[in-house]
C-alpha cells in the first residue's frame, strides 16, 4: 500500500481586524492573498507564501482581541533580506521585537516582530546582513 504524501497547507489564527491583518501579511510580509471566505460565524482571508499559508479568521460574534494562551509560540518566515521584511512589517502595523541580528553560531540572521494582533513572527535569513 502506498501512502500519499502529506503537506501542511494552512495555519489558522484568530485576528481582531481582518483588513489590518491582511495588509500586514501581504504588504508587510510579502504573502499573496488567495481568497476571502464569509460564513455566518466568521470572515476569513487566506494568504500564502509559496505553498504555505495562513488563514486569518475574524469571528463575527465576540470579536475581542485573541487570547494567545501558551500554545502557539511563533510563525517563522524565511527571506533573503531579514531587515527589509522587518521594516515592511513595521510599516504595515507590526512592532519590532528584535532587529535583524547575525547569529554566526547558527549560520543565519534572525529578527522578530509582532503582527497587529500580537502574534510573534520570527524572520530568518542568510548569515550576512544585506547592504542598505
Amino acid at each position: 500500500m502506498t501512502v500519499a504524501p502529506t503537506t501542511l497547507s494552512l495555519t489558522a489564527i484568530r485576528v481582531s481586524d481582518l483588513p489590518a491583518a491582511t495588509e500586514f501579511y501581504t504588504a508587510g510580509c510579502g504573502f499573496t492573498e488567495e481568497r476571502s471566505i464569509a460564513t455566518d460565524a466568521f470572515d476569513a482571508v487566506i494568504v500564502r507564501a509559496g505553498t504555505a499559508g495562513i488563514q486569518l479568521i475574524a469571528p463575527r460574534a465576540n470579536a475581542t482581541a485573541p487570547d494567545h494562551g501558551n500554545m502557539l509560540v511563533k510563525l517563522v518566515l524565511n527571506t533573503a533580506d531579514v531587515a527589509a521584511l522587518l521594516a515592511r512589517g513595521c510599516a504595515h502595523g507590526g512592532t519590532q521585537e528584535m532587529p535583524a541580528t547575525v547569529l554566526t553560531e547558527f549560520g543565519c540572521t534572525i529578527g522578530k516582530l509582532r503582527d497587529p494582533d500580537g502574534y510573534l513572527i520570527e524572520v530568518v535569513g542568510p548569515a550576512e546582513l544585506q547592504d542598505r
